[in-house]
């Protein structure tokens, strides 16, 4: 089956690209001493009438799709260009269930064979389902994710850095939950 070679594949390609990566976009996105205050959780009224908290982020994207391995190969070759690391977090395109999932054998049984998204601050590519930061995206669709930011000063400052390699490359504001999803 192509499934466990993609993630031998993977995991070299993220230790090769991890070694060699320079902080172009990190510089800007972790490290800014911009006077923006920092962003506040939300606390919002769910079904059950508990209240869920919520953070404001910024995702940058530089490419959208329905199809995983095009898209991979982007990311690959967008972490060449840049260079930016690549985090998979042991994730692998399963032909079978024909979705991004972790392992089956993944020590967190409750997402073991499922996909685990990518919440909270973070500067690296990666292939994450785009409904999670865009309800409209649909559920399929795949985004190309090089980081989510705090701030919309350094997600903009990263995205310059991103258009040189990705010019069809956006931000999206999204209002992320960030309790157990356990």
């Amino acid at each position: 089956m192509q499934d466990a070679p993609m993630v031998v594949q993977e995991n070299t390609a993220e230790a090769s690209v991890s070694e060699g990566s320079a902080p172009v976009v990190t510089t800007s996105a972790v490290g800014d001493n911009n006077r923006e205050p920092e962003p506040e959780s939300k606390f919002i009224e769910g079904d059950n009438g508990d209240y869920e908290e919520y953070a404001t982020y910024y995702v940058t994207i530089a490419d959208t799709g329905k199809s995983y391995y095009p898209l991979r190969e982007k990311m690959m070759a967008l972490s060449q260009a840049l260079p930016l690391a690549i985090d998979t977090m042991g994730r692998y395109y399963d032909t079978r269930k024909k979705m991004i999932v972790l392992p089956e054998d993944d020590e967190d049984e409750v997402f073991a064979g499922d996909y685990f998204p990518r919440r909270g601050p973070d500067v690296h590519l990666s292939l994450e389902y785009l409904d999670l930061y865009q309800k409209k995206a649909g559920k399929k669709t795949i985004a190309l994710v090089s980081g989510i930011y705090e701030k919309k000063s350094s997600a903009d400052s990263a995205l310059q850095v991103l258009k040189s390699a990705a010019g069809g490359a956006f931000v999206v504001k999204t209002e992320m939950y960030m309790g157990c999803i356990h």
